[in-house]
């Protein structure tokens, strides 16, 4: 009978993962840096009780005044680049579907699918997309899981595009720069100018992989890990300056850690040549309080999820 509602000033991202929930809100006013006004995460150790517990965090501050926004899990879905099919734009989303169903390993049937540019190709007349596919059935259980929590769930987004939306505040993304990030079991790697995104990657390292051989001071181990990672991010490099008419990278920002890996960044940015640091996203968001690196590496896909511009999404 009474519609809610919203503050359109403000997001509230909530985003679960097999260890808990990360929450934040994010207010924006005109002309003024973002406010972050909550950042929490909560751990868990019986997952079945998720529902239970975001259900709480939303009553406690009141969540459910903002427009909601989640993030898929890096495993929950793939993103495929594909050539643009040539139809009408109407028909666009049927034609990626019927392009990508044998690049899948389940049915298209069951598949939920978005798409966005490539932007910026070389090759002359070709069109390319980023098809992000994933099953509907998990996209529609963490759409379940929210709504019931009694969130305003508008956006499902991806890691890719929080990261996006973090990196367009920092300066190195003028001149173009690479983001690390580091999850608890794995990472993604993004390169961004000017607020786009021109490619992204996956690693399978996370900075639980450290945890051992930080405690037991095994130097070689901890450079053998930093060197794969170092191997993704060249490889990532070389595919942006072969295949986008941009000028080639000069930086590197790793968001923050979950464990301190130290040294990691002066060995980044010797064996690349490229200036390399590590990120505080206290020096670029507003908050009332300090955040703890620990806290804003469980919160990083939340806090980027939160700053969505629905002027610019």
């Amino acid at each position: 009978m009474f519609s809610r509602k919203l503050q359109k000033n403000a997001m509230v991202a909530v985003c679960p993962d097999e260890a808990g929930v990360a929450v934040a809100r994010v207010r924006r006013n005109r002309d003024s840096t973002p406010n972050l006004e909550l950042c929490q995460v909560q751990e868990m150790q019986n997952l079945s009780l998720q529902g239970a517990e975001i259900a709480q965090l939303t009553r406690r501050y009141h969540l459910e005044r903002q427009v909601c926004i989640t993030t898929l899990d890096l495993g929950a879905y793939s993103m495929l680049v594909v050539e643009a099919p040539e139809v009408p734009e109407e028909e666009l989303a049927a034609a990626i579907r019927w392009r990508i169903k044998d690049l899948i390993d389940f049915n298209i049937e069951e598949a939920a699918v978005d798409f966005f540019e490539v932007p910026n190709q070389k090759a002359v007349g070709r069109r390319m997309l980023n098809a992000v596919v994933g099953r509907s059935e998990a996209v529609q259980s963490r759409i379940n899981l929210l709504k019931q929590a009694g969130l305003a769930l508008q956006v499902v987004d991806i890691p890719e595009m929080a990261m996006r939306n973090i990196a367009v505040l920092l300066p190195e993304d003028v001149a173009g720069m690479g983001l690390l990030y580091l999850g608890r079991r794995e990472g993604l790697i993004t390169i961004t100018r000017q607020e786009t995104l021109y490619l992204s990657r996956r690693i399978d390292i996370g900075y639980e992989s450290f945890e051992a051989e930080v405690a037991a001071g095994e130097t070689a181990m901890i450079e053998r890990r930093m060197d794969s990672i170092v191997v993704e991010i060249q490889r990532s490099m070389d595919f942006y300056d072969s295949n986008f008419s941009q000028p080639p990278l000069a930086n590197i920002v790793i968001a923050p850690l979950g464990t301190p890996i130290p040294g990691i960044e002066s060995y980044i940015q010797n064996q690349l040549g490229i200036h390399c640091r590590l990120m505080d996203l206290n020096s670029i968001i507003d908050s009332d309080s300090t955040i703890d690196p620990h806290i804003q590496s469980r919160c990083f896909m939340a806090i980027g999820a939160a700053l969505r511009d629905e002027a610019t999404a």
